[in-house]
């Protein structure tokens, strides 16, 4: 005690505080806040089993609600008191959020981050063509927008996959390549998607402990169902708010965001954006200025 009373009245003991301060309440907040990680700790990884040859199988879907569906949202779809109604989410809906993992959830009271799906392509078809005759309608699969990329382990031979792998990649190149105005699809992200997702897709926090994904994984046919289905906190943009034409040269712009190299080096900051990058430039160095005045002011004391 005598020798933090010794010292509180020394020129640089409130300076002190301040950054204690600071550092207790930044390290707190990280801790606290959620993530995409803690929303994942707490998610039941399902096991998925191998696909099934040939056309849908309505059977098969239907064990797959009844066993993963319908203890949360009811036999019918007509949701419950811890999950929505999807009776119009439509086939979208169902293919965004079960492809890219987020469903089925173990903790339906907490955002689901991205994660391996727990079904195969054939068994989410299956799902999806059982949810359409009997659950529920709403927007449909956009198939002619490319989806996940082939699986090795979903064909036999390696013949059979380089084959599949080719076309997807074909696909894949024309829907890109068929965007006329990239340049419009960024404005159209700029306008409607960056202020979530962020410039750069590495997306960001809203209220209420929600935050916006990424968008570094997500294919072109995921992107376009988060719109026509605005998952969670995200709003519709249908047909009518952004035609088709505009939502690919969203995708494209989007596609070639993904693929710019991030210039940051060691000192990179998720590509948050210029401004907050920016912000925080201007900070570091209005600090380390601050504290070569005191440090320089503190010396000419001491001479003095």
């Amino acid at each position: 005690m005598k020798w933090i009373t010794a010292r509180r009245r020394h020129p640089l003991a409130g300076y002190v505080v301040v950054l204690l301060a600071l550092a207790v309440f930044g390290v707190g907040y990280a801790a606290l806040a959620p993530n995409a990680e803690r929303a994942e700790a707490q998610v039941l990884a399902a096991q998925s089993s191998g696909p099934e040859e040939g056309a849908v199988d309505i059977s098969e879907g239907r064990d797959i609600w009844n066993r993963s569906c319908a203890s949360c949202h009811g036999e019918t779809g007509g949701g419950s008191g811890n999950a929505p109604d999807i009776t119009t989410s439509g086939g979208a809906a169902i293919d965004f959020q079960v492809s890219t993992g987020r469903m089925p959830s173990s903790d339906p009271d907490s955002q689901m981050p991205r994660k391996y799906p727990a079904f195969s392509r054939s068994e989410i078809d299956n799902l999806i063509a059982f949810y359409n005759q009997e659950i529920g309608k709403g927007p449909a699969v956009p198939t002619d927008v490319p989806g996940d990329a082939p699986l090795r382990e979903d064909f036999e031979s390696e013949e059979a996959y380089e084959k599949a792998s080719e076309e997807y990649q074909a696909e894949y190149d024309a829907y890109i390549a068929g965007a006329d105005d990239v340049e419009a699809g960024m404005k159209l992200y700029l306008a409607n998607c960056a202020h979530c997702h962020s410039w750069s897709g590495a997306g960001g926090g809203l209220t209420g402990g929600h935050w916006a994904p990424e968008l570094t994984d997500a294919t072109p046919r995921q992107i376009y169902e988060a719109m026509v289905t605005g998952p969670g906190q995200m709003p519709v943009f249908n047909d009518l708010a952004i035609n088709p034409d505009d939502k690919q040269e969203l995708i494209a712009y989007v596609k070639d965001l993904q693929a710019e190299p991030d210039a940051g080096g060691v000192f990179a900051l998720n590509r948050v954006g210029q401004v907050a990058e920016g912000l925080i430039g201007w900070t570091v160095g209005l600090t380390l200025i601050i504290a070569c005045a005191i440090w320089i002011t503190a010396k000419q004391r001491a001479h003095d």
